[in-house]
């Protein structure tokens, strides 16, 4: 008994910013000449007299899950583009013999979430962060084929994100974030998609109006020798049909939001690939959820389809915005 008190005094004493009496204190809890009753109140006055250090509880945040990008369930769409479901055969190569018609309705949903590590992260200002994202495409209602989840992207990240709430002309610079980013689709080779990349985010704020940008640079893959290789790039020429900016403006009211976003490549527009969307989002009678309208076109709206160029209308319902 006498080792448990005197170990829970010592550990308590670890945070303490005034402990000059600490082994006075222990001394007296350990005195067999002492009644217990005494004891006790001395170990209560010494807990209750504790100053912890506010140094180190702001050194952590606490584990605590957050909103990273939006959270959302797109029902079902339409797309005007015929889309294939490509084959491989057990040598990896393509087999157009068992290609079929995709059902141009489909689901789509992502998962996105972020976990505060630490704050003022080396005495940067900065918080750091992990994150992960998932987004499915959902062939549910195409059930000729067993409704197969055709497409799964997963997205952890580490980042660093300041706050610098500093006016620049009429607006203010609320968030810069730095990123390291991994995203792949987790499939068999042929069909494997994954690429690294470093990025940068800027947004501003102007009365109901956020707006800013991305920029990223990936990291250089050296290219494969042939399809069967496990080691390599899965996507040479990714960026010149995703690009290497996004520039997005949001304006939030109380009867809806909307978002346009484009990305492409500002230093080679006349590639004139990249893509454009729009999100609408309004409330819903169910209040912890809005429904919400995306239209999307151009390239990229899948790891597995990055180098294909269709355009699609979805419905569904937002459960968390990012903004």
């Amino acid at each position: 008994m006498k080792k448990i008190i005197a170990s829970s005094l010592l550990t308590l004493s670890l945070f303490a910013t005034d402990n000059s009496s600490l082994f006075d204190d222990i001394s007296s809890a350990l005195d067999t000449n002492v009644t217990d009753k005494l004891k006790l109140e001395t170990i209560k006055e010494y807990v209750d007299g504790i100053k912890f250090d506010d140094d180190y509880n702001k050194s952590k945040s606490s584990f605590t899950l957050m909103s990273h990008y939006e959270n959302y369930m797109l029902l079902g769409s339409y797309s005007p583009t015929t889309l294939y479901e490509k084959a491989y055969g057990d040598d990896k190569q393509r087999d157009p013999s068992r290609d079929y018609e995709r059902d141009s309705n489909e689901a789509q949903y992502q998962l996105s979430i972020k976990v505060p590590l630490y704050r003022n992260f080396l005495n940067t200002g900065a918080e750091l962060f992990t994150a992960y994202t998932q987004n499915s495409y959902w062939q549910v209602y195409d059930t000729a084929h067993s409704s197969p989840f055709r497409e799964t992207n997963y997205m952890p990240e580490l980042f660093m994100e300041w706050t610098p709430d500093k006016k620049i002309g009429s607006s203010t610079l609320q968030k810069i974030r730095l990123a390291i980013i991994h995203q792949s689709n987790g499939q068999d080779l042929g069909k494997s998609r994954s690429w690294n990349r470093t990025e940068m985010m800027f947004l501003f704020k102007k009365d109901n109006l956020y707006y800013g940008f991305n920029a990223w640079n990936r990291w250089d893959e050296e290219a494969k020798s042939s399809r069967v290789q496990i080691e390599g790039d899965d996507n040479v020429n990714l960026q010149e049909y995703i690009g290497k900016q996004k520039y997005f403006i949001k304006y939030k009211s109380d009867i809806g939001n909307i978002l346009l976003s484009h990305q492409n490549r500002i230093f080679a527009y006349n590639i004139n690939k990249g893509n454009t969307k729009i999100d609408l989002t309004f409330p819903s009678p169910n209040k912890n959820v809005d429904f919400f309208i995306r239209g999307f076109h151009g390239y990229g709206e899948s790891l597995i389809d990055y180098d294909v160029k269709l355009s699609r209308v979805s419905f569904g319902i937002m459960i968390a915005d990012w903004l």
